[in-house]
């Protein structure tokens, strides 16, 4: 993961100022420890479809078509 900005400085708040909701859920689930633990044991591992949707279910992931 790189380095981020420092969370006190004005670019990290003209970064964020453009942020809607999904912006913030992702950057959430980027960072949580977690998340990233599941979701590279189930890139690692190939997982079916119905075992993605079952780990996108539990964080709240929503893929609009």
């Amino acid at each position: 993961m790189q380095p981020t900005v420092d969370w006190r400085s004005q670019d990290f708040l003209k970064i964020f100022e453009r942020y809607d909701r999904a912006d913030f859920a992702q950057e959430f689930l980027r960072r949580n420890p977690r998340y990233r633990a599941a979701y590279r044991a189930g890139a690692a591992s190939g997982r079916s479809r119905t075992a993605l949707r079952r780990l996108a279910r539990h964080w709240g992931l929503v893929f609009r078509r």
